[in-house]
């Protein structure tokens, strides 16, 4: 009985440390860099990216910044992107909102599916909306406006003579999609997780044991097998053989490649900005 116990513990902590891993991977959907945000406006924006990533199954980010490192606003947006890692799941989806202070310029970052969903006049109609709050600075207001016109548009669902249909298995995007379907798939995050740690947990314990049971050290060695003084060298002999070595040299190519904007990540991209 306190075999199991003593089991059990380690058992328990390595699941609650499992869970509280995946709780705090990849939260945080506003990066204030410029701190253009006040307290209350970081937990709203935060909370409706939040929301919004789960409903769209998307990935939503919005960015500030004051130090673009000799970037336009739309390739800093690009590869802080990238550089991040952001996407939904095993998807590169997703859209990023960056209020760049060292350009003095808005920019709307789309990747891959979400490229179909917000067109070019789309996009000019966003930032329409968004720019007067920017020119008054009220830089909390332009995102909030930002994530209210970005849930319209997914509601809206992909525009017509879009390069893509809206089927295969992308998200729904009508008004009666709701956040119930991100829980359910919060619940499913959830049950893998647990499968996954109990997968560990059983594993380090039967390591755990069959290294207890091992502890002895092998006594065989080559005289186990050979019997004493049955074995002697009766003769040696060295024998050089002549060898040569041939070089070649290894041409390799320099060139490099150009092409459409696309991001450092290789997908499609799109969006667009504006000077305020």
């Amino acid at each position: 009985m306190v075999k199991k116990k003593v089991i059990i513990l380690p058992f328990f902590l390595l699941i609650m440390l499992t869970f509280a891993t995946a709780a705090f991977a990849n939260t945080e959907f506003v990066f204030d860099q410029a701190n253009l945000f006040s307290e209350t406006e970081l937990v709203e924006l935060q909370e409706q990216a939040s929301k919004l990533t789960e409903q769209f199954q998307m990935d939503i980010r919005i960015v500030t910044t004051n130090n673009s490192e000799g970037k336009s606003a739309r390739q800093y947006a690009s590869d802080f992107y990238d550089s991040h890692g952001f996407g939904y799941g095993e998807t590169e989806d997703g859209i990023l909102y960056l209020i760049d202070m060292d350009n003095r310029e808005v920019y709307i970052f789309t990747r891959d599916r979400i490229v179909d969903y917000f067109p070019d006049y789309t996009v000019e109609d966003i930032l329409d909306r968004v720019y007067p709050y920017l020119t008054e600075g009220s830089f909390g207001e332009s995102a909030k406006t930002f994530l209210s016109d970005l849930e319209a548009t997914m509601n809206a669902g992909i525009p017509e003579g879009s390069s893509s249909t809206g089927d295969g298995g992308y998200a729904q995007t009508d008004p009666s999609y709701s956040s119930s379907s991100g829980s359910s798939q919060g619940e499913l995050v959830k049950e893998l997780l647990i499968y996954f740690a109990i997968a560990i947990g059983v594993g380090v314990i039967s390591v755990g044991v069959m290294a207890m049971y091992n502890r002895g050290r092998s006594t065989t060695t080559a005289s186990t097998y050979l019997e004493s003084n049955s074995f002697t060298v009766t003769n040696k002999m060295d024998r050089h053989y002549n060898t040569s070595i041939t070089q070649q040299k290894i041409q390799r190519n320099t060139n490099s490649e150009g092409g459409s904007f696309s991001g450092g990540g290789g997908g499609r991209s799109g969006g667009g900005g504006r000077g305020f």
